[in-house]
């Protein structure tokens, strides 16, 4: 009886080790899920032999873009559980195509396509474009848009639009906006848009429209 005793009282001693074994191998990729980062693709619009358009002093699109897009990167980097994935690193050209490939390839939730716009020379400020969708990919877009628009308004005059058709939204297939950070073909926005500073304070803006959208949606 005694034997017999001692062997009954090891089986709930093994029944709890090997609850404890099996619950660890779930809970791990669980862990791993919750740790995962969630990234965003930012796009510095041109590059390489696409100089993108050109102020009348010179400056090229392709390298205000790259600058402001390595400003926001470097900021949704440092923000906790965020990391970024840019589409170019340097001067060199990617299509438009293999832009959306990267970001969806690397896992992006989110695609910035950072731009810089042309016009007459009077024209000035930011704008933010959307495709026209009514899905929920097309909504959340515009909710991202709309949160990035409010905080470019603190530091020139923003709108957001819902109507173009550009290759890296139509293809992008998650949450996507393409930034005009304003028009390099005005004398003085040129002089903005190629200031250090100034480009900060563009990614600043942006970075602080990420962080309400997500907050806005529970990410």
């Amino acid at each position: 009886m005694m034997i017999l005793s001692h062997r009954l009282q090891w089986k709930p001693v093994l029944a709890a080790v090997m609850a404890g074994f099996f619950l660890s191998a779930l809970v791990g990729p669980v862990q791993a899920a919750v740790k995962r980062p969630f990234l965003i693709a930012v796009d510095p619009g041109h590059g390489g032999k696409d100089p993108g358009a050109i102020g009348c002093q010179g400056a090229k699109e392709k390298n205000v873009t790259l600058a402001i897009a390595g400003d926001l990167a470097r900021l949704i980097d440092r923000a906790r559980g965020m990391r970024a994935v840019l589409t170019r690193k340097g001067d060199y050209y990617v299509s438009l195509r293999n832009r959306t490939r990267i970001a969806l390839r690397a896992g992006a939730k989110l695609f910035v396509s950072i731009h810089a716009d042309a016009g007459p020379p009077a024209w000035r400020g930011a704008t933010v474009y959307t495709q026209s969708l009514r899905d929920a990919t097309g909504k959340a877009s515009d909710s991202l848009a709309d949160r990035i628009t409010q905080q470019l308004r603190r530091i020139e005059p923003a709108r957001h639009d819902r109507r173009a058709d550009f290759v890296v939204l139509r293809t992008a297939r998650i949450p996507s906006v393409l930034v005009e950070t304003g028009y390099i073909t005005n004398p003085a926005q040129e002089r903005e848009l190629t200031n250090r500073g100034f480009q900060e304070r563009i990614a600043a803006a942006i970075f602080r429209g990420i962080q309400s959208y997500l907050a806005g949606r529970g990410g």
